[in-house]
């Protein structure tokens, strides 16, 4: 903007830009009294005197001497002029014109200097105002349709160009200043709004902005938004268009507005743009309400709330555009002034604007409407922008760089606590710990691809920098079937578990999560013990007074509604186990973790989910729905649902109550990193015991040693429990001693089957024998048994005989030769009777003495013998078990008479089970598994993991 050097100006900026004012001409002095009558004629003159007719004399004669004088004087000069030569002239002449033209030459460059210094001072006052433009309205805020615009700020911009002057962009304050109300003709101000709505676009991320629209008479004066709801739907949702509507879209930008002033107030900020500067990024939405026609479709209450939100709504991000239809009547209890006044008035009319802003006299133009194509611009790089921005990074590694560099420096004394983000630039923590105040429990929560499982690794790993294993130890549990905590198992070489990891569940399994509880259970139990015989009354007492080591426990449950939802025997015996551990577990040092997808239709939890939601005041979550952020904070509290990016968090440490947000940045647990720390951690604790690791739907894991039996006993596999017991199955020398396998599933077999043949013959010598008496065809190709295969060479390895008997010969081998052992037997043997139902012959009657000739003596057939092997055969140092797809099968070959009394039920029907154990007896859950059932004992049925038949075994 140039500015005249010819006359003064002075500019006028109000922020951004006024006008022009031309200093007023200097001051007029006043006229006489002569010049203030006009022009007088003249006037005749009075009659001389004798004294006057002396003294004309006297003046006629000094007149005469002096003409006389100039007449010499003339003649002189005369004179001297005529003795120039005429070469003296043409010197003379030339020095004149010389002179003259240094005149004009000077008089030149003047005029050049004055002009260029007139070019610099036109010069520096345009740039004065263009950088006071720059400074509160760049890029979008201010240029023009035709220019490029540069990326979105990501400070907004106060200021918003409304139309042109002569000097340059008339400007007026929008965003966290008052709204602005807008007269006069309609195109004009409609056009207005629309292209003040696009420049915030432009200069705003797409996920920090909330158009809202009331158009009563249904005109779409937005409509070229649209394009905006693909990219973000939360940007510009539907216009209202009714009253009823109308009360919605404002309850919601009160609520935003409210978020946003909590947060700022917290702070002690002054506004929103301040809480973007101090976190260093956007954190909360502005809101541009929009409201065409007004006041038509307004009622009392609406011009209540629109009131409040021109009042107190700028500094916390809404904005009020309000085109005012003077033609509509208010209805009686509205009073449209309340409202008009509170915002800055624009007039429009022939092209033109008015506005108190500036001088009356400076002229403001309205800027021509966008075209098409420069309004898609707009809107696609808003959409581009979207889609682009990942959000905030932190690096994990940043947050704990200390720790990582010294780990283990801090104690569980009074807690633990773990660095889990950012807020701004300040570090957010969570703590866990039994008093002062007591916040013994954690609740997270968040929607897919969210990021849980980051903050989850994120709290782990900066508990287990911080602590070392002596004082802290954690049981992690996974529900969500995607071993995301496989990582903190040894690795293929058997080495760099997670020192910290107590017990690992990597997959779902109701059954152990109850067993974990259990467990817990009886940790507490042995620590109440501890402290009654120490006399303390709680964990920090009892380390402090005794010195006895004794770790804080952390229980860490993801999607743990899977343990919970249900409503069978299981689910409401780990309801009722879960809510006293959550009650008491902090007096012991014990801690609980739970991560979920959802909280919502928990159905074990309808009766005891709010007791045992009680128990956790600190409460996180990623972005969620507004139902399911309510249901994870509390009631009321949707600020999970305006979360924008993957990794922000709410943390709140008072029972989800709204007014103890904090919104932060979790940080990023990168893989490798964490790797490197875990490694690290290691070789500092290599000499801790590993996990207890669980697979949901894996194999046991075999045991290094088998313990020392007196009697020769199977081993099948392990239970559902945080314990490093085995499944036994002695075989005493007594009666009714025998093992039945029902059911189906040839994995399942050959596991419990192989496992069993293995371990019942682990300290057998050589001269003891398994006899296989198998009912199954031949098997084809090599020849291998792949049910029991692998198992017979690792019995053959240790010199004990393996004697397998099929089809059509089992008979008479039971009749035979086993008959007569079971009479005289004296070496250790195992019978293993496989599918014997396929054998016809079984119960074919041969004399029981092959020697005698008497026909009608004693007679025995292969189900009889077998039928006493199960009776009297471990007396005799013979042990059976067999296999039958069912129980119809074993009542054909062993009638209801026989010796079975432990009984292993693999993929069998539910009538089977119930005939056996009882009426409410459920299958195993999960594969593969088996249930064991022993009708001497008092035990119940126990759920058998088994162990792995691809495994090491014992040798």
């Amino acid at each position: 903007m140039a500015t005249d050097g010819r006359s003064r100006r002075r500019i006028h900026l109000d922020g951004a830009l006024a006008a022009a004012v031309r200093r007023d001409p200097p001051p007029v002095a006043p006229l006489s009294t002569s010049q203030q009558s006009g022009y007088r004629p003249p006037q005749p003159a009075p009659a001389a005197s004798a004294a006057d007719s002396a003294t004309a004399a006297t003046l006629e004669s000094e007149l005469r001497t002096r003409v006389a004088g100039l007449r010499a004087e003339s003649e002189r000069i005369a004179a001297g002029i005529a003795r120039y030569s005429g070469e003296d002239s043409r010197r003379l002449d030339a020095e004149i014109v010389s002179q003259q033209r240094d005149v004009l030459e000077r008089r030149d460059q003047a005029r050049i200097a004055a002009d260029e210094q007139r070019r610099r001072d036109d010069e520096a006052a345009a740039g004065t105002v263009a950088d006071a433009v720059t400074a509160i309205a760049p890029g979008a805020a201010s240029l023009p349709w035709s220019q490029p615009w540069p990326p979105a700020q990501l400070r907004p911009a106060r200021y918003v160009r409304f139309g042109d002057t002569a000097l340059g962009p008339a400007l007026a304050p929008f965003l966290e200043d008052r709204g602005w109300a807008i007269y006069g003709d309609e195109p004009q101000a409609v056009d207005l709004i629309r292209q003040t709505v696009l420049r915030v676009t432009a200069q705003l991320p797409l996920r920090f902005l909330r158009v809202r629209v009331f158009d009563p008479r249904i005109e779409g004066p937005l409509g070229v938004l649209t394009d905006l709801r693909d990219a973000h739907p939360h940007s510009y949702p539907p216009a209202a268009h009714d009253t009823s509507a109308l009360s919605a879209v404002l309850s919601e930008v009160g609520a935003l507005a409210s978020a946003a002033a909590e947060q700022i107030s917290s702070r002690h900020l002054g506004g929103l743009g301040e809480l973007w500067g101090d976190e260093g990024r956007p954190v909360h939405p502005y809101t541009v309400l929009a409201v065409f026609s007004y006041p038509l479709g307004i009622d009392e209450a609406s011009q209540a709330a629109l009131v409040r939100l021109a009042q107190s709504g700028s500094p916390r991000g809404v904005s009020l555009l309000v085109q005012v239809d003077e033609s509509v009547t208010a209805p009686r209890d509205v009073r449209p002034r309340e409202l008009l006044d509170l915002l800055t008035p624009f007039t429009a009319g022939g092209g033109r604007w008015k506005t108190p802003l500036l001088p009356a006299e400076v002229e403001i133009r309205a800027d021509p409407p966008p075209s098409r194509e420069q309004v898609k611009a707009v809107l696609a790089r808003a959409a581009n922008e979207v889609s682009s921005d990942t959000g905030p990074t932190i690096a994990l590694g940043d947050l704990l760089a200390g720790y990582a560099a010294d780990p283990w420096r801090d104690t569980v004394d009074d807690g633990i606590e773990a660095v889990i983000g950012l807020r701004g630039r300040e570090p957010v923590r969570l703590a866990l710990r039994s008093e002062n105040p007591p916040h013994p429990n954690l609740l997270i929560g968040g929607a897919v691809g969210q990021g849980k499982s980051n903050l989850l690794l994120t709290i782990i790993y900066s508990l287990a920098a911080r602590y070392s294993p002596d004082q802290l130890e954690m049981l992690l549990l996974d529900f969500k079937q995607g071993l995301e905590f496989k990582r903190f198992d040894k690795d293929t070489n058997g080495r760099n578990w997670l020192p910290h990891a107590r017990v690992l569940s990597l997959e779902s399994s109701k059954p152990f999560g109850l067993a974990v509880l259990e467990f817990v259970q009886q940790e507490m139990e042995r620590r109440a013990q501890l402290f009654n015989a120490a006399r303390c009354n709680g964990f920090r007492e009892y380390r402090q007074q005794t010195g006895q080591p004794m770790t804080r426990m952390l229980l860490i449950i993801d999607e743990f509604q899977v343990l919970f939802d249900g409503n069978d025997d299981l689910t409401t015996s780990a309801v009722l186990l879960f809510e006293q551990l959550a009650r008491q577990g902090r007096a012991f040092g014990v801690h609980i973790l739970l991560s979920s997808q959802t909280l919502s239709g928990i159905s074990g939890l309808q009766v005891k989910g709010d007791s045992i939601f009680a128990q956790f005041p600190l409460r996180v979550s990623l972005k969620n729905t507004a139902e399911e952020s309510q249901a994870i904070l509390s009631r009321g509290n949707t600020a999970a649902a305006e979360l924008v990016y993957r990794g922000e968090v709410v943390v709140n440490r008072n029972y989800g109550m709204a007014s103890a947000n904090e919104v932060a940045v979790a940080g990023y647990a990168d893989p490798r990193w964490i790797s490197t720390l875990q490694e690290q951690l290691w070789d500092r604790y290599s000499h801790g015991a590993e996990p207890w690791v669980f697979l949901g739907r894996g194999y046991a894991q075999w045991p290094g040693l088998l313990p020392d039996a007196d009697v020769p006993t199977a081993r099948i596999g392990r239970p559902i429990a945080v314990t490093d017991r085995l499944i036994e199955i002695p075989f005493h020398n007594d009666i009714d001693q025998a093992v039945a396998l029902v059911g189906t599933g040839d994995a399942e077999v050959a596991a419990v089957l192989g496992a069993a043949v293995v371990t019942a013959t682990a300290d057998w010598q050589p001269g003891a024998r398994v006899v296989v008496l198998d009912g199954r065809p031949e098997p084809g190709g090599d020849g291998t048994d792949p049910l029991l295969g692998d198992a017979l060479d690792r019995v053959r390895a240790r010199g004990v005989d393996v004697q397998v008997v099929r089809g059509s010969a089992v008979p008479p081998h039971l009749t035979g030769e086993l008959a007569g052992q079971l009479r005289t037997n004296t070496a250790p043997t195992l019978v293993l009777a496989v599918q014997l139902q396929r054998v016809a012959e079984m119960d074919d009657e041969v004399p029981a003495d092959p020697d005698s000739d008497d026909l009608y003596g004693p007679r025995i057939s292969g189900s009889s013998v077998l039928r006493d092997l199960t009776i009297q055969g471990s007396a005799r140092g013979m042990h059976l078990i067999g296999w039958w797809p069912n129980l119809r099968a074993l009542k054909a070959h062993l009638s209801f008479e026989h010796g079975v009394t432990r009984y292993v039920f693999l993929k069998v029907g539910l009538d089977d089970l119930r005939e056996v154990v009882g009426p409410q007896a459920q299958p195993a859950e999960g594969s593969p598994r088996a249930l064991l059932f022993d009708r001497g004992s008092d035990e119940g049925v126990q759920v058998v993991v088994p162990f792995d038949p691809q495994g090491a075994g014992v040798s």
